[in-house]
């Protein structure tokens, strides 16, 4: 069967440029695009998108069956620094997301699951050198915890219903082509959105804050 993707989350960090990318490895029209918000003008023009809630199951479910969807990359996520302004929206929209598609994966609905974790599920007493993937882990932001809640969900479902959910704990993501949306490494392109439009920027992290970042 040949590969029909929806991205979930299509407008954020990852999803911007992943969408592209899939679209060249499987085709445009495999792939549909979807957020509560229209993408880029690039997005918009190169292939299917679909205005969608993340966590409206029911919605989910008639893309993936108008469209014949077989896995789904859920990237909807509110990310470190706004989650810290507003927990519970957070809260609602990192959990309901995913426990919504991962239901529609155990009725059978989908085949396959991509989900990203984060580092953010580590916390100030996990080790820091050689860090192992069993470890510590005591996460001290909301991003984390539902990170990690949802860590012990995929494995959950996967253990109990068999669903193929795959997941990896992402460092920090930098991408030029999304404008600064709340996430801890956000300030290493908003140092620039801010000196074009304020002429200065203050940033949230502490001097003595170390973070890994992917570009």
């Amino acid at each position: 069967m040949e590969n029909r993707i929806l991205v979930l989350g299509a407008s954020g960090q990852i999803g911007t440029e992943l969408t592209q990318k899939l679209r060249e490895l499987y085709g445009n029209q495999h792939v549909i695009a979807s957020d509560i918000k229209e993408g880029t003008s690039d997005m918009m023009a190169s292939g299917p998108f679909e205005i969608l809630d993340a966590t409206d199951k029911s919605s989910i479910l008639q893309v993936i069956q108008k469209h014949k969807i077989n896995q789904v990359y859920l990237l909807a996520a509110m990310l470190s620094a706004t989650a810290e302004k507003f927990p519970q929206k957070a809260w609602d929209l990192n959990m309901n997301s995913l426990l919504a598609v991962l239901d529609l994966a155990k009725e059978k609905h989908i085949q396959q699951v991509y989900w990203p974790s984060s580092i953010a599920v580590f916390g100030p007493t996990t080790p820091k050198q050689n860090t192992p993937q069993k470890t510590i882990m005591e996460p001290s932001t909301v991003y984390g915890i539902s990170k990690l809640s949802g860590e012990f969900w995929c494995n959950y479902y996967h253990q109990k219903f068999g669903v193929d959910v795959r997941s990896l704990r992402y460092p920090g993501i930098i991408s030029w082509k999304t404008k600064p949306g709340g996430g801890t490494t956000d300030y290493a392109v908003d140092i620039y959105f801010k000196a074009l439009e304020e002429k200065k920027f203050t940033c949230f992290l502490s001097e003595d804050t170390r973070l890994p970042m992917m570009y």
